[in-house]
C-alpha cells in the first residue's frame, strides 16, 4: 500500500506539479533540445561523478556496520548533484529559469526520504 501511495505522489509530482510550476515561472526551453545535461563548467562533470564516487564507496563500506542506513548516501548524493545544477544554472543560465526545477526536485527529494525515513523508524 505505500509503495501505491509513493508511486501515486511522484505521478502527480511529476505530471501535475512541475508542468504548473513551469508554466507559473516562465520556464524556457532552450533553443535546441539536447539528450544530456548541458554542463556549466568544466568541473561540474567530474564533481557529480565524484559525489557519486563518494556514495557508492559510501554504501559498501558502511552497508555492514550501518546497515540499511547507509543506503541514506543515495539521496544526500541527488541532493548535493541538484543543488550544485540548480546554483550553477542560476548563475549562468539564468533566463531560462531551470535552476527553479533543480532547486524543486532538491527540496521534493530531501522531503520525501525525510517522509520514509521518520515512517520507517515510527513503524520500529
Amino acid at each position: 500500500m505505500e509503495f501505491i501511495i509513493v508511486i501515486g505522489l511522484v505521478a502527480l509530482y511529476q505530471f501535475v506539479f512541475i508542468p504548473l510550476l513551469k508554466k507559473k515561472t516562465g520556464y524556457l526551453k532552450p533553443s535546441e533540445p539536447k539528450i544530456f545535461y548541458d554542463y556549466k563548467t568544466k568541473w561540474q562533470l567530474p564533481f557529480e561523478l565524484t559525489v557519486i564516487a563518494f556514495c557508492i564507496g559510501g554504501i559498501l563500506l558502511l552497508t555492514p556496520a550501518l546497515g540499511l542506513v547507509s543506503s541514506i548516501f543515495i539521496p544526500v548524493a541527488f541532493v548535493v548533484i541538484l543543488l550544485t545544477r540548480g546554483t550553477l544554472e542560476k548563475r549562468y543560465e539564468s533566463d531560462f529559469r531551470h535552476y527553479i526545477v533543480s532547486f524543486a526536485h532538491a527540496i521534493a527529494i530531501t522531503i520525501t526520504f525525510a517522509g520514509l525515513l521518520i515512517y520507517a523508524l515510527v513503524l520500529n
